[in-house]
This record gives C-alpha cells, structure tokens and sequence, in this order.
C-alpha cells in the first residue's frame, strides 16, 4: 500500500479517540500490522523516529510482536539511542537465544556505539554459531584489523572466501589486509578476483597496479591505472603513479605530462614523489614537468 493511503488507513481506523482501546482482538491484530508496515516504510526511508512512532504504535496492541521490536531496534540503533536498542534486543535474546539476526543486530549497536570490544565480542557469539556468516565474519575481521590482528583477520576472511568466493566486501577487505601484511601475490590475487567479479573498484584498481609495478609488471600496472583514472577521475595518486610509469618506463612525454597535469589538478600533493619523479635519470619534458611540479609547489 503506498504510504500515504497506508496513514490514511491509520488515521480512519484509529479514530479520534486514539488507539483501538475497544476493538476486537482481530482487528488489533489488523491495525497493528498496519502499524508495523508503516514503520517498515518509514524505515526504508530513512526517519527513524517515525519508523520507531510507528513500531511503537504496533507494539501497544500486538506486546508480541518480535518482528516490530526487531525492526525498533534497528530504529533506534540509528536513531543513536543504543541503550534502548540494547534493551530491546536483549529482551528478543532472552526469548530465542540462538537467533543470528539478533546476535548480529546487538553486534551492530555496540559497533556503532564505537565499543570495538564488545562488538567483536558479539560478532564472535554469531561466528561461533554460524562460521561462515558473511556479516559477521566480514564485520570481526575489520574489527580485528583495526585493533592490530591481522593475521588472524586475513584467516577467518580465507576461511569464508573458500565458501563464498564471490564476497566481494571480504575480498576487497582480505586484499588490503594481505597488502598490509606485505604478502603482495596474495594482495594480487584479492585483488584479481575482484576484477574477474567485475567489482574492483578505482580504490582496488589503483592498488593493483601499484602491485603490478613493484612486480615490474610494467603494463598491466598502466593498465590497472588506466582503469582506476577511469572509474574515478579525481583519483590523484592513480594519475600521478600513471604519469610517472608512461614517464619513466613507456617514455611516453606527452601521455606522462596528461596523465600528471591530471594528477595535479586532482589535488595531488605528495613532494617526496615529486621529488623522486625530478631524480628519475632521463626523464622525457623535464622542464615542463618541472614547471608544472613547481607551479603547485611541490619542488623548490
């Protein structure tokens, strides 16, 4: 039902002397699923308050109704009233201890709460339940990189990518976790298989071939460059690692200084790798790649 025949609706049953206080158990029912849809509606939008009105609403007729105490939780986790949401949720637990989504959802408070430990925690109590419950394992391993575990953030991601290989958050996050580690094959292969999913993005591209030009894979580096420049222009660091390759591999002049200009009108800003592109011996255009370095101020 659209949402405003759905307050319509509402308004009409409810009547002017407010919620149902005579009606039939039946009808109770009826508008208190009513209730529930319009908070879903509300929910879908964005107004937490209203979805939380709504659900409320629900509730006063139909106390049993886990789906609406659900979905209120939700409500007022990103309303940012966590402790009522934790109440809420808490209360769900009691009633159906092993429910994921509950687990997840109390998980999800406390990581927006910015209690790293206790979510985690949280997000462990699902994953023992459920090992390759993508959330949750995705979710713990960001938090475990975050607090310096990396290691065993990278395993339990492997562990769910071998069940799930087309999990494209995990893949994207195990990448930069096998990146940081310094394992750059293994960085490579995450990031392959994002591409080969169609899912790289110009984040993972640029890092791609940032790989492929520490392994002298020279074009597929401009290559994977390309492509990042292409999925987000203002992209500065893929234009300036593309301008110094067609610079100092392709000696390609006029491609290098495009792809720079672009770089420095894209706001970068890094004058050590200004000054490292100036040292490179031989270097095609060095006067106008040197003006335009020092127009932005990068080099003396």
């Amino acid at each position: 039902m659209p949402l405003a025949a759905l307050i319509a609706a509402l308004l009409t049953a409810t009547g002017a002397s407010g919620l149902l206080s005579g009606c039939a158990t039946a009808g109770r029912a009826r508008i208190a699923a009513q209730w529930y849809e319009l908070g879903d509606a509300w929910l879908d939008k964005g107004d937490w308050k209203k979805a939380g009105r709504a659900y409320s609403h629900a509730l006063q007729l139909e106390p049993g109704m886990s789906a609406a105490s659900f979905n209120m939780a939700r409500a007022l986790t990103e309303a940012g009233d966590y402790r009522a949401a934790l109440r809420m949720l808490d209360a769900l637990s009691a009633k159906d201890p092993g429910n994921l989504r509950v687990l997840s959802a109390r998980a999800y408070v406390f990581y927006k709460e910015g209690d790293a430990t206790a979510a985690l925690k949280a997000y462990d109590a699902v994953v023992a339940l459920d090992p390759y419950a993508p959330d949750a394992v995705y979710n713990s391993a960001l938090l475990r990189f975050a607090a310096g575990q990396a290691k065993r953030a990278a395993a339990d991601l492997r562990r769910l990518l071998a069940y799930k290989p087309d999990d494209t958050q995990s893949l994207l996050l195990l990448a930069r976790i096998e990146e940081s580690l310094g394992d750059d094959a293994a960085a490579v292969d995450a990031y392959e298989k994002l591409k080969l999913l169609g899912k790289a993005d110009a984040f993972a591209l640029e890092h791609l071939g940032l790989l492929y030009e520490k392994g002298r894979r020279y074009a597929d580096a401009m290559a994977a460059l390309d492509a990042a420049t292409k999925a987000d222009p203002k992209r500065s660091g893929a234009w300036f690692a593309l301008a110094r390759l067609r610079l100092v591999v392709a000696d390609d002049g006029p491609g290098g200084l495009d792809a720079l200009k672009r770089a420095l009108d894209a706001g970068f800003s890094d004058k050590k790798a200004a000054e490292a592109l100036m040292a490179e011996p031989g270097l095609p255009e060095l006067e106008k790649i040197a003006a335009l370095l020092k127009g932005k101020g990068l080099i003396p």
